[in-house]
């Protein structure tokens, strides 16, 4: 089952072709372009690299949010616009599913946390045990101090591009610690992706949605 996986939540795009549950290739990048202009091509550029075209593949992942307004809907419309032609199913995932993910041998406390500007954040709070995952708390969008102090767990592992900006919140706190990494994404949601296939579990192209958390500043100075 070949699977082609799209995060574009952040400007940093991530792609990612994986074959029952094997990576075959990947096309990362961070630049001043838009996800419009570069997404297609770097598409085009994985699928011809690893010797298939977009008619091969048989399940779309990618990221559904929260993050950027205008990189989640772009991500969105292509993939749904691929999969829609070509009759294929789509498997959403968050992007606090990714990061965990991207971290997952990491037991206890992990904390997604996503740069929301205006110093926001987007996050939820997950604990992986030997039983598996579970999501203690649902995403929010919070300002990072806030969010920070009504954290209750003493023993915690912050990671993604908010964790990073405000690390030096995060480590002021005994026992919580910021985990780096780089910020592509594709890998992790091509696996969630993988085992939700196995399962069946696939979304028609047309019932896919944004998971936003809060309204674009468009829809909310229309409002006013």
């Amino acid at each position: 089952m070949r699977i082609l996986s799209v995060d574009t939540s952040t400007p940093a795009s991530s792609i990612a072709l994986s074959d029952d549950g094997t990576l075959k290739g990947e096309f990362n990048a961070e630049s001043e372009e838009t996800h419009s202009v570069r997404l297609l091509p770097g598409i085009d550029t994985l699928l011809r690299s690893c010797g298939c075209a977009v008619k091969d593949v048989d399940v779309f992942a990618v990221v559904c949010g929260p993050g950027s307004f205008t990189g989640v809907r772009i991500g969105l419309t292509t993939i749904k616009g691929l999969a829609e032609s070509l009759g294929k199913p789509v498997i959403p995932v968050t992007a606090f599913e990714a990061w965990v993910e991207a971290f997952s041998g990491q037991q206890g406390v992990v904390v997604p946390v996503i740069d929301a500007r205006r110093d926001e954040i987007y996050s939820a709070v997950y604990r992986r045990s030997s039983e598996g995952l579970t999501l203690l708390s649902a995403g929010v969008v919070e300002k990072a101090s806030v969010f920070l102090a009504s954290m209750t767990y003493p023993d915690a592992c912050f990671v993604g591009g908010g964790a990073s900006i405000y690390k030096h919140l995060i480590v002021a706190r005994p026992g919580w610690r910021v985990l780096d990494s780089d910020p592509f994404l594709a890998r992790s949601v091509s696996r969630i992706a993988h085992r939700q296939a196995k399962a069946r579990e696939f979304s028609p192209p047309a019932e896919v949605q944004a998971y936003y958390l809060r309204k674009p500043d468009a829809e909310l100075k229309w409002r006013q």
